[in-house]
């Protein structure tokens, strides 16, 4: 059963252009480390972390990738999910 690691900061809202992109990584990721994903939401299954956002173009996509990569954790996926709409009822999701 995935275990939701409550991380507390801001939910992106915006356009209709946003999307919402998933990036998984290698390992149980803890709640100090999720901390580093604040404006996401972090969810843990099976040893593998999945980092959920709304970004608003390629250059915030480029950031969650190049925060993964600076934390040393071996990248998995990226993976298109939906683009985001205006209430962000994508992060409501579990």
């Amino acid at each position: 059963m995935p275990v939701t690691v409550p991380v507390v900061g801001r939910m992106i809202r915006g356009h209709m252009a946003e999307l919402v992109y998933e990036l998984s990584f290698k390992g149980a990721a803890s709640e100090s480390l999720a901390g580093v994903f604040e404006d996401c939401v972090v969810t843990t299954d099976r040893g593998v972390t999945t980092v959920r956002s709304a970004v608003p173009d390629q250059a915030a996509l480029q950031e969650l990738i190049a925060r993964i990569n600076a934390l040393g954790l071996e990248l998995l996926e990226v993976r298109l999910v939906a683009e985001a709409d205006r209430d962000s009822s994508w992060a409501d999701e579990s």
